[in-house]
């Protein structure tokens, strides 16, 4: 049984999404409080949202009192029949999902949740309460995560598996996706854009002209689940057109919301072309991203009456409206809709700021009330101007022909590589390779954090008893819990196997460096917890932000290697081909390899 609910602020219910099994038990339990009809049940239908707002109210309300007069909130509520319940926060909207899962596993679910959504409505979820295109998105999205996290390495570890291709085939993927790029330029309106293909689940070329902001691996690893989703939907079409909001590469001013245009062609079978077109002012957009972050900063503060903090909160707040305010100054060509939206978002600032700055200079706390109840009003300012200025796209069909017109012609200079792609696409390569040089090796995983793909032999997707593959599950799992307290190397074994999972980092040069500390989950002096992935956040960033605090992010590398050995294999034989491994992995991937200490 599963379900995903998400409450703004107000405590209203925007999303549901529930399988069959919970809805039909969510619709039992609304029977007998009394709050439905057993005629009226439709178990086809999603459940009417004030039912549910009043089976939950009483855990939202406890929920919110706990986050913010106490900042203790609930991470995870066990129900009997092993049901748990887990919870989240964004910008102040509440998720909860009810799975009979174990509760790690539900959380990686919640946290890869809010990514998808932030991907497709960025900060202005609220959205997808009325939105029916979008929340159908985002319950699609939810699903092909869910399958592919039981079915594909590159999904269980968050990164997107790289194909391995010869030099030729690479070449020829390359040009194609370059004349892709230079004719999307000759629209004035796509100067900076992405040419990206992927086979199936598989990572295999971009092409980016030089405007283009850099993708994120979480932003490339949402684009190959958006691309399986919209393969699987049931009114599929040649070409998909969105939009959709990129965070960008950590570090970059833009970073964090940046609005693309996203047209997806099905070229072959399991062969996307996908491109990416950076739409409207990326730096209003990052702007006014910020803008919603102080705002729910602010108002938490005011729950809280944390009067000291107020003030810092508020010059934030004040800071990132100027720098608002002078992205929209540069701004051409507005609707009259949109010029009404910027002259209300400047009318409701001033309104708000007069407020504070009275508050400020008398710190009478009857004041914070009248701020209060000019808030509201100024959110909804903010959320029109995001809505018209960055996440509506009048010309999204706009163009359509010129799409059509480059997939026709990447399709034609693929033709001679479809059957080989489509080949790969099923599997990779092979342990075959490895059995000589690495006797005893069943498997391994090879990671580079720096640009979030993997290497890894395929696995026999046919046989739904693989004991190998529900091993390798468990490994990742276990490797997990240990990361979380500290550890980066681990050497066990069961009754069939031996494992060793191994983390490291490195220079640009390749040199291993050792971190000063690294997070760890039990300690809560630590900053809020993260979750070893990249979708719910970068966890290795903040590794390596907390193991190297006087080096640039960018100027470090994060590695992780696990490996897969039968039972007879000794920790010392394990120990030393992990070694060897992380040296020869240039072999398949051209990548260069350096000798490591992994202990």
């Amino acid at each position: 049984m599963e379900g995903v609910l998400i409450f703004d602020q107000s405590n209203d219910l925007i999303y549901q999404n529930f399988n069959d099994a919970m809805r039909a038990k969510m619709s039992r339990h609304a029977i007998d409080l009394g709050l439905m009809e057993d005629d009226k049940r439709d178990l086809r239908k999603d459940l009417d949202a004030n039912v549910l707002i009043q089976i939950f109210s009483p855990l939202v309300a406890s929920q919110r009192i706990m986050m913010c007069q106490f900042d203790n909130a609930y991470t995870s509520v066990q129900m009997e029949n092993n049901l748990n319940l887990v919870f989240d926060e964004f910008l102040g909207y509440l998720f909860i999902e009810i799975s009979n899962k174990e509760v790690d596993l539900v959380r990686r679910e919640i946290g890869v949740c809010i990514c998808l959504l932030k991907h497709i409505c960025g900060p202005n979820l609220h959205i997808i309460k009325n939105d029916t295109k979008k929340s159908l998105l985002l319950t699609n999205l939810i699903t092909t995560y869910r399958r592919l996290y039981q079915a594909n390495q590159g999904i269980l570890v968050e990164a997107i598996e790289q194909l391995l291709v010869n030099a030729d085939v690479k070449n020829t993927v390359v040009s194609a996706l370059q004349a892709a790029t230079e004719k999307l330029k000759q629209d004035p309106h796509a100067q900076r854009s992405h040419s990206i293909m992927f086979v199936g689940n598989k990572f295999l070329s971009l092409y980016s002209s030089k405007q283009a902001q850099e993708l994120s691996p979480a932003d490339m690893l949402f684009l190959n689940i958006f691309c399986q989703t919209l393969d699987r939907g049931e009114h599929s079409k040649r070409i998909e057109s969105h939009v959709v909001f990129l965070q960008g590469c950590l570090g970059q001013t833009t970073s964090g919301c940046i609005p693309h245009i996203v047209h997806v062609s099905k070229l072959f079978d399991d062969v996307f072309l996908v491109l990416l077109i950076e739409h409207g002012n990326i730096a209003l957009s990052g702007n006014l991203y910020d803008v919603f972050f102080a705002l729910q900063k602010i108002q938490n503060m005011q729950m809280q009456m944390d009067v000291e903090n107020l003030r810092p909160a508020f010059d934030s707040l004040e800071t990132y409206v100027k720098h608002t305010a002078d992205s929209l100054k540069k701004l051409k060509h507005n609707t009259p809709e949109a010029d009404e939206a910027v002259r209300n978002f400047t009318l409701r600032w001033d309104n708000l700021r007069k407020r504070y700055v009275e508050y400020f200079k008398n710190s009478d706390n009857a004041l914070i009330v009248t701020i209060e109840s000019n808030m509201p009003m100024f959110v909804e300012a903010v959320k029109e101007l995001f809505k018209l200025l960055c996440a509506e796209c009048s010309t999204l069909e706009h163009g359509l022909q010129r799409v059509s017109d480059i997939a026709d012609m990447v399709e034609e200079r693929l033709t001679e590589v479809f059957n080989f792609l489509q080949v790969k696409s099923q599997k990779n390569f092979s342990m075959g390779s490895y059995l000589e040089d690495f006797p005893g090796l069943v498997h391994f995983i090879h990671i580079d954090r720096n640009n979030g793909r993997i290497v890894a032999p395929g696995l026999d997707h046919e046989d739904s008893d693989d004991v190998l593959k529900e091993r390798i599950w468990s490994m990742v799992e276990l490797s997990r819990t240990y990361l979380h307290k500290g550890h980066t190397s681990m050497i066990w074994k069961d009754t069939t196997f031996s494992y060793g999972y191994f983390l490291w980092f490195e220079d640009v040069n390749g040199t291993v460096l050792n971190p000063k500390e690294l997070p760890d989950s039990t300690s809560s002096s630590s900053k809020p917890s993260l979750i070893a992935g990249i979708l719910a956040g970068d966890y290795y960033h903040r590794m390596i932000e907390q193991g190297f605090p006087r080096s640039a992010p960018s100027k470090i590398r994060c590695y992780e290697l696990f490996c897969v050995h039968i039972g007879l294999v000794t920790p010392t034989n394990v120990l030393e081909h992990c070694r060897r491994l992380s040296v020869t992995i240039n072999d398949v991937t051209g990548c260069v390899g350096n000798p490591i200490d992994l202990l």
